[in-house]
């Protein structure tokens, strides 16, 4: 998956989140955190940590 349908997944699934790509290439995720991360792996990775629900929505959005 290219790093901009990840992004617009990743939107979509955590609307509550701010989560986009700077124009220095880094990638930053603002809610009740605030950090930036030099990929999208380091966001997803973030994002499973801090938030409890995470997994259980990207379950519910591929079983459809």
């Amino acid at each position: 998956m290219n790093e901009g349908v990840l992004l617009l997944f990743l939107q979509r699934l955590f609307p509550e989140w701010s989560i986009t790509k700077g124009d220095d290439g880094a990638w930053r995720v603002s809610g009740h955190v605030r950090v930036s991360v030099s990929s999208i792996d380091g966001a997803m990775e973030l994002l499973a940590v801090v938030e409890p629900e995470a997994e259980r929505r990207v379950r519910r959005f591929f079983s459809g």
